[in-house]
């Protein structure tokens, strides 16, 4: 499920810029499973969510410049038969309920 690899995808960039040890922009994204293009998309949403990364060639890495790091959250379950009729709306549920969180905020 494409989904989910873009989850895993944000939470292994995380421990990456976190830990400082990302490699070059050429690197990180091989170990993404990604392009160079497609990560640079990746951090350009990242910055229109107020978290900034930025790449660092003294130490060879991405970092985060405001914070410490990203707090990707997801969950889903499974829906009983008895639930299904508990649910108030239309053919079209809201499926994303993840969240980025920056230092605590809520950003979605």
């Amino acid at each position: 499920m494409e989904f989910i690899k873009q989850i895993e995808r944000l939470q292994l960039l995380n421990k990456l810029v976190c830990e400082k040890r990302t490699g070059s922009p050429e690197e990180l994204a091989e170990r993404l499973g990604i392009s160079r293009a497609k990560l640079y998309m990746i951090l350009e949403e990242l910055r229109d969510h107020n978290v900034c990364i930025r790449f660092s060639k003294r130490i060879n890495s991405f970092e985060y410049e405001a914070c410490s790091g990203i707090n990707l959250e997801f969950s889903f379950c499974i829906l009983l038969k008895e639930e299904e009729k508990e649910i108030n709306g239309g053919k079209f549920l809201n499926f994303f309920p993840a969240s980025i969180f920056l230092d605590g905020t809520n950003l979605s």
